[in-house]
Order: C-alpha cells, then sequence, then structure tokens
C-alpha cells in the first residue's frame, strides 16, 4: 500500500510538471518564433513595407461621429475617411552590394484607388511617376484650370510637362546635392551608418522588451496569427525610453525637433489598460501587424485598424521610357524668388513693396497647403502647418495663428493667409496682422 501511494503521489508530480512544462512550453514558443523572426528582419537585404487601414471604414465613421457629436462629424469628413480607407503607401530599400552607391530604394502611393505615385532610387538617380491629372481630376480640380495651370508650368519649365502628364522623369542626385550645396555652402548631412546602426539597435531593444513583459497567443484557427497583448503602462515606459535614447544619438538640432514634437506627452503614465497587437509570421518570417486603434476609445466596438504588410522580395528597377528633367530652372527660380523677397524688404522697385511680397508669399503658402490636401484627401488647413514650415527661411517667417489661418512676416511687410474650407476652394491673402 505504501508502495502505491508513493508511486501515485510520484505519478501525479509527474504530472502536474508535464503539465506545467506544457503550459510554459505553449507561452514560449510563439515568443521563440517573433524573436526568429525578428532576427530574420534585421538581417534582410531587401525589405519593404505596406502601410494601409483595416478592419472596417464604417466602424471607424460610427465611433468618429459619437465622439464629434452630431454636427461635429460631417458627410465631408466621412468622404475622407473612406478616401484613406482606400489607399496606401509602400515604401522599400535594396541595399545590394557593399557601401551605399549601388543602394535601391522605392516609394510608391495608391490615392483613393488611384495608383501610379512612385519614386524609385536606382544607381543613385531618382526616377519620378506622379498621375497628377488624375489626382486633380479625383479631388475635383476642373480640366480647363488644370490645363491652364500646367500650360503656365509647362511653358517656364522645360521637361516638366512630362511629370505633369504622369510620365516617368528623373533627377540625378548629384544634381539635388549640388542645390543643396549652393542654398547652405554645405552639403546636407546624411545619418552616418554608426547613427544608424545606433537607432536600430534601439528599436530592437524595445521590441524585446515590450515582447518579454507580454503574452503571446497563436489563433487556434490561423497558425501564422499571433496576439500580444501587453499593457498602456508598459509601453508608456518603453516609449519614454527610446524617444530618450534617439535623443542622445541625434545631433543636437535633430534632438531639438524631436523633443518638440514629443512635448511632455511622455511625462505623465496612462491608465493601465491592455494592448492587443496581431502579428501574422509564416515560416519564421513576419509577413504583417496590425493595431486596431478603437480599442484605445472609450466604449468603442468594432475594428479600424492601421496595418503593416511585410515584404522581403520587392524588386526594385529602372524603369523604361523616362525623361531626364532638368532641374536647373527649377532650383534658379527658387533661388530667385528667395533672394528677390530678402531684396525687396525696404525697397520700393516699381511699386513693389515688401508688404506685398508678404501677399505674395502668403498666397504661395495657402497654395501649398491646398495642394497637399489634394494629394492626400484631406482638408486644407490640416497642411497649413506643415506649407508654413517649409516656406518659412531667411528673412520670411510664416506662423499659424489660429486654425486656418497663418501670418506672414517679410521685413517691414505683413500678410494674412485664410486656407479655403475645402480643396474646391482658393485661399484668401489680405495685407496686414491676421
Amino acid at each position: 500500500m505504501k508502495r502505491f501511494t508513493a508511486g501515485a503521489v510520484a505519478g501525479v508530480a509527474v504530472l502536474a510538471l508535464t503539465v506545467g512544462c506544457a503550459n510554459q512550453i505553449q507561452q514560449l514558443e510563439p515568443k521563440l518564433e517573433l524573436k526568429k523572426a525578428a532576427e530574420d528582419l534585421g538581417a534582410a537585404e531587401k525589405l519593404g513595407f505596406t502601410v494601409k487601414a483595416g478592419g472596417s471604414v464604417d466602424d471607424l465613421i460610427a465611433v468618429a461621429k459619437k465622439e464629434s457629436g452630431e454636427d461635429g462629424f460631417t458627410d465631408e469628413d466621412a468622404d475622407i475617411l473612406r478616401k484613406i480607407y482606400n489607399s496606401s503607401f509602400t515604401v522599400a530599400w535594396d541595399k545590394a552590394a557593399e557601401g551605399v552607391n549601388d543602394d535601391k530604394a522605392l516609394i510608391s502611393a495608391t490615392i483613393d484607388g488611384l495608383a501610379g505615385t512612385e519614386i524609385r532610387v536606382v544607381d543613385e538617380v531618382a526616377y519620378i511617376r506622379v498621375p497628377v491629372r488624375e489626382i486633380a481630376t479625383k479631388f475635383g480640380v476642373p480640366a480647363n484650370e488644370f490645363d491652364q495651370m500646367a500650360g503656365e508650368i509647362s511653358s517656364e519649365i522645360p521637361g516638366v510637362e512630362m511629370l505633369v502628364n504622369g510620365a516617368w522623369v528623373s533627377i540625378a542626385a548629384s544634381d539635388v546635392e549640388e542645390f543643396t550645396k549652393g542654398l547652405t555652402g554645405a552639403s546636407a548631412a546624411p545619418t552616418t551608418q554608426e547613427e544608424s546602426e545606433k537607432l536600430a539597435a534601439e528599436f530592437k531593444t524595445s521590441a524585446e522588451n515590450l515582447l518579454n513583459g507580454a503574452d503571446v497567443v497563436r489563433d487556434a484557427n490561423d497558425k501564422t496569427h499571433l496576439t500580444v497583448t501587453s499593457t498602456t503602462v508598459k509601453a508608456h515606459a518603453e516609449a519614454k525610453r527610446l524617444v530618450e535614447a534617439i535623443e542622445k544619438i541625434a545631433d543636437k538640432d535633430q534632438a531639438a525637433t524631436l523633443k518638440e514634437a514629443v512635448g511632455d506627452s511622455l511625462d505623465k503614465a496612462p491608465a493601465d489598460k491592455p494592448i492587443v497587437l496581431d502579428l501574422w509570421v509564416d515560416n519564421g518570417k513576419f509577413k504583417a501587424f496590425e493595431v486596431n486603434f478603437l480599442q484605445f476609445v472609450e466604449g468603442a466596438t468594432g475594428r479600424a485598424s492601421l496595418r503593416v504588410e511585410i515584404s522581403t522580395s520587392t524588386e526594385i528597377t529602372k524603369p523604361d521610357n523616362v525623361t531626364k528633367l532638368d532641374v536647373g530652372p527649377i532650383f534658379e527660380a527658387i533661388s530667385e524668388v528667395g533672394a528677390g523677397l530678402a531684396g525687396l524688404e525696404d525697397t520700393d522697385l516699381g511699386g513693389a513693396t515688401s508688404g506685398g511680397d508678404a501677399k505674395v508669399w502668403a498666397e504661395l503658402v495657402g497654395q501649398q497647403a491646398v495642394l497637399s490636401a489634394l494629394a492626400d484627401g484631406g482638408k486644407p488647413a490640416k497642411y497649413l502647418k506643415q506649407a508654413a514650415e517649409e516656406s518659412s527661411f531667411g528673412s520670411i517667417k510664416v506662423k499659424v495663428v489660429r486654425t486656418g489661418v497663418a501670418q506672414v512676416n517679410s521685413g517691414t511687410g505683413v500678410a494674412c493667409v485664410i486656407v479655403p474650407a475645402t480643396t474646391s476652394g482658393k485661399p484668401k491673402v489680405v495685407e496686414g496682422a491676421c
């Protein structure tokens, strides 16, 4: 009897140990696969990411209407969200052989179902194609207005009509570098290989830290689908660590920009809630990941997500039927405008005062915001800050003073630009402060 009892106890102990090990293996196995997939991704010579919306646009619209109230979310807003759901953005690169001179890169976009916007870099030459006419038509620009604008641009810049009409054009990297030298007196300082490796290492550390503290479960109905659950507190702590690490790696200007962008958003830890990330891994290789951002909206149901699909086989080649674009006239025009505005700040030449220059520049800022909205499918006010930052240089100061309104200062001249509510309108410019 004692021998039976001892044997039974030993058997139960072994069974308990076996069950415990099985549970640990069940938890550990998907984490090991994720680690292997991450290592494979880091070592890939060819890599591409396509960013798109996932889930249901109707779920997103329902939540947006609820959060904004009856009058806060319009049919136009819903139409913008549907355009976003019908769009995607892809970036890819190929390290090729040793060194960076033969590296290849690709950026492409589908805008509300319209494909064709693409930039390829092969052998230090950038190849560009943008279906400008089709994009303008899709977003409501009248054909006669577009033809007039295209004609004016084409007459001033030889070869640009090919770009306007959606054909491939090329620009040598040396041309862009020469222009940069002409403006700044030095080449733009790219991120060094050492800095890139340090940044990659920090991102890898963040991924490992989050993974080690997360629960990973394999989908019983799809062996390639893994669900990773972490918490807002863990994500906040890791985001704060990552930002601080990047600030140490970046140069002074980049660190200042990052600090300004982040602001005080990471100072206070959020309420502790679960965060779920969906990953797809097939044969040890990442295929996609997706995060449902409705999980961050209190009381929201459904699924509206950001999805990133991953490829390690994208071929990047030189396109056929390419027209070389002479960028000299473009750069000269930009330089002349800048020099002209700076020189006219306190001078009256034929009635052109610095106040007039401010109005001209304000008009350019407004048009830039409208064009960006046309390209991305948003409202001009959303892109006014970006247009202001890109247009400020030298003695030209552009500042957004409130939503949709920016002030331009050029010497003693001041002008105010008000962008239209939609891309079908035109910017309104008046002399004087906003």
